[in-house]
């Protein structure tokens, strides 16, 4: 879709849809997976708080919420 309409639909929906400024063309597909992958992200960051803070330990985490323990340990700031 014409970049114009993307923003139309982004100003109003406020929706987040991202995408490169110099685009004439979005592909608004693409543009809703992303959207729906970061909060799928923001979901298992939440969880793995949630986790931690209930004492549960980081692997576990990791496994439970399908991360990695690296990533999982940067959301929770413990990284080395």
């Amino acid at each position: 879709m014409k970049r114009r309409a993307a923003d139309v639909i982004e100003a109003i929906t406020n929706s987040g849809i991202k995408y490169d400024e110099k685009d004439e063309v979005v592909n608004v597909c693409q543009a809703i997976q992303e959207m729906r992958k970061e909060s799928e992200q923001k979901k298992a960051q939440e969880v793995a708080g949630n986790l931690y803070k209930m004492g549960l330990d980081i692997e576990k985490i990791a496994q439970a919420v399908g991360y990695a323990v690296e990533t999982v340990k940067g959301w929770l700031g413990l990284e080395a």
